[in-house]
């Protein structure tokens, strides 16, 4: 029985045999000579681009040992670069000097210490990595420390790389393995890469026991799964595999009442001592605003079991304290009013309320940019506003992920039909019209634009990438072959030949516009297919992957203009279109020429409207100019983005933003719940 790869490329070829045995009897043997000619050319090549039927055929190659070893060094360098500019943004060095102390949740008959500080706990795991799960209330500091633990087992070159996920993307009912390979693939997709690391190398990555899996947020799975989870980890990661789990006590603690891990170490993050954080803060101030804080660190050391003690020994309501009293104008003194704090909860809340006014009073450097450095001024009240919807939204979806390409789920359903297909129609009307025009039949051309943008533009929106994509010519493989990877490239080629063997049919004659039509669907198809991941030059990051997905447009636009050129350079120049109709008495050369300017232009703008209509840029652009002209989020959102980020409000994990602490987004989430930032006549002018 023939197999489909061999199938595939028979298939093909019978289907090209009688495309050419019927343009023999349609056309004759003079027009087809030319037309073989082109044909021959083409096939020539295809050996050199790495493409054509039999190549499609070539099965997926087993990755070696070198190449997995070779993926694993690359992993860990980008793992590395990743997350050290992230801790240093969140000023982790600082906080891993905070007196930080912890306990064993119960004796254990191994040396491992019952109870320490921070750095001891972080020695004794990288010098023997384990199963551990760390516990701890909220603001504890449990994320950073798994940031400081990933950076700590790649500088001490672990045998297993650590690799610092959320595990709260991850649906118990999936095997561990499976998800951790999906994970890496999505965030490091450079993984990818058949070429240099093979087909197999992130699969075989996990299964070689090469992962060390840093597995935060157990507790922002919903209730029903933590336990499903627990269980799962257990049966899907033998014991004598290590990993880290994070997560709040109490849920801890009602996800394991039927202990479900067995034999795993289990750290509870406890609070600072009073007088720690005293100190801690004392180091942080100016010596001229000691008598502001003196009274509040006397407070703090004094009553150990007060309100303001209980909040300030947790790591980060320390961290906002220090950060919104010390900016001028901000005296620590009021967090000693009862009347307005009566309670623990609501100094915490008016901490994280005074967090985002005061970290956006920051001022930028304009003489000298600096990456570390916002861009530009932002009205405290523009920023909160829009941090409020972001968390809303993000709080709607039932994630912590802040994605540049999911923000489009905050538009109205109907909107990007109602802006494609108006733009799409319209679009293609003055290209008709031009095009047609130059063979003195304009209303024809307008309306033949109009009914092709009308009819295209409607089922282009099942195209749509939910991800960015980056454009990646390479061989075809077997498993892209099946119907739902085909579907995609089949659409757009039908699109590419319907139009330009509609427009070269019309105008000229159908031979040529078979011809041209099965060139273009062939051009518009692959670019379709081969906008894939492709190993990155820098660590991952909202930024790189929103330009790589717009290079791809820029690739598709580039390459339609070339295809647009060729075909009308050749009707132009060797198959000469006076005899058709053009309105202009040119030589060869120059209506050669001629036409291709006009193919350029017009391939260019079909496949790069085609690719832009689809991408997740598009559908990004839309969102923010929506969100800003309703008042929701700035114009510049990424710029905007960025800047939160370097101030400490936002977190970036790969491609993706989170809020700095689940505490922040569920607050700003709140009716309400944010104060109102000062005016803006209330800011020290620059």
């Amino acid at each position: 029985m023939w197999r489909r790869g061999t199938a595939y490329p028979l298939l093909l070829w019978l289907v090209l045999s009688a495309v050419i045995a019927g343009a023999w009897i349609r056309f004759g043997s003079s027009n087809l000579t030319t037309v073989l000619t082109i044909v021959s050319t083409l096939v020539a090549l295809l050996p050199v681009l790495k493409v054509g039927p039999l190549s499609w055929s070539t099965p997926s190659r087993q990755s070696t040992q070198e190449q997995i070893d070779q993926a694993v060094q690359v992993l860990a360098v980008e793992v590395r670069n990743q997350w050290d500019e992230e801790a240093r943004r969140r000023q982790l060095q600082e906080a891993r000097q905070m007196p930080v102390r912890w306990e064993l949740t119960e004796r254990r008959n191994d040396r491992f210490p019952a109870t320490g500080e921070l750095p001891r706990l972080i020695d004794e795991y990288v010098g023997q990595p384990r199963p551990m799960v760390i516990i701890g209330e909220p603001g504890s500091g449990k994320t950073g420390l798994c940031v400081i633990l990933t950076l700590d087992l790649l500088k001490e070159a672990s045998p297993r790389l650590p690799v610092l996920l959320q595990i709260a993307s991850w649906d118990p009912e999936e095997n561990l393995d499976d998800w951790l390979v999906r994970r890496l693939a999505e965030d490091y997709p450079f993984l990818g890469n058949e070429a240099r690391f093979g087909a197999t190398a992130i699969r075989k990555i996990v299964t070689q026991r090469r992962v060390l899996p840093i597995l935060d947020g157990l507790d922002e799975l919903p209730p029903e799964q933590r336990p499903v989870a627990l269980r799962a980890l257990d049966e899907d990661w033998s014991s004598d595999r290590p990993f880290v789990l994070t997560c709040r006590t109490d849920e801890f603690t009602a996800a394991n009442a039927q202990r479900l891990l067995m034999g795993v170490l289990v750290v509870r993050l406890r609070p600072l001592e009073p007088q720690a954080a005293a100190t801690f803060l004392l180091d942080a101030s100016a010596d001229v605003r000691l008598d502001e804080w003196e009274p509040v660190l006397g407070n703090l050391v004094d009553s150990p079991s007060g309100e303001l003690a209980q909040t300030l020994t947790k790591p980060l309501m320390l961290a906002l304290a220090r950060t919104v009293y010390g900016a001028e104008g901000a005296s620590p003194g009021e967090l000693l009013d009862r009347n307005r704090f009566p309670g623990q909860h609501d100094i915490e809340e008016h901490l994280l309320d005074r967090f985002i006014p005061t970290v956006f009073h920051t001022r930028p450097h304009r003489a000298v940019p600096s990456p570390t450095r916002v861009s530009r001024r932002w009205d405290p009240s523009v920023a909160q506003r829009a941090l409020v919807f972001l968390a809303e939204h993000l709080d709607k979806l039932g994630t912590r992920d802040l994605a540049w390409w999911q923000i489009r789920r905050a538009l109205p359903r109907p909107l990007p039909h109602l802006v494609r297909v108006p733009l799409g129609t319209l679009s293609c009307g003055l290209l008709g019209w031009m095009m047609f025009g130059l063979f003195g039949r304009p209303h024809l051309g307008v309306v033949f634009g109009l009914l092709v943008g009308f009819l295209a533009a409607l089922p282009l929106g099942l195209f749509q990438d939910n991800r960015p994509r980056r454009f990646a010519p390479r061989m075809l493989r077997r498993v892209e072959l099946a119907p739902e990877f085909l579907v995609r490239d089949i659409g757009f080629g039908i699109v590419g030949t319907l139009v330009g063997g509609l427009i070269v049919g019309l105008l000229f004659s159908v031979g040529y516009g078979l011809l041209i039509g099965l060139f273009f669907g062939l051009v518009f198809g692959m670019v379709r297919r081969f906008t894939e991941p492709t190993e990155p030059r820098e660590p991952a990051s909202p930024d790189n992957v929103l330009t790589s997905d717009r290079s791809t447009v820029l690739y598709g636009t580039v390459l339609g203009g070339g295809a647009g050129g060729l075909v009308g350079g050749f009707l132009g120049g060797v198959v000469g279109a006076e005899q058709y109709g053009l309105i202009f008495q040119l030589d060869p050369l120059r209506e050669g020429l001629l036409g291709a300017g006009v193919g350029l232009l017009l391939g260019a703008a079909g496949l790069g409207m085609m690719v832009y209509t689809t991408s997740a840029w598009a559908q990004f652009v839309l969102a923010r100019l929506w969100l800003a002209a309703r008042g929701r989020t700035p114009l510049r959102l990424m710029t905007f983005l960025r800047d939160a980020h370097k101030l400490g409000v936002l977190r970036q994990v790969g491609p993706l933003y989170q809020f700095r602490h689940a505490l922040l987004q569920e607050r700003l989430v709140r009716p309400g719940s944010a104060a109102q930032p000062r005016s803006t006549e209330e800011i020290v002018p620059l």
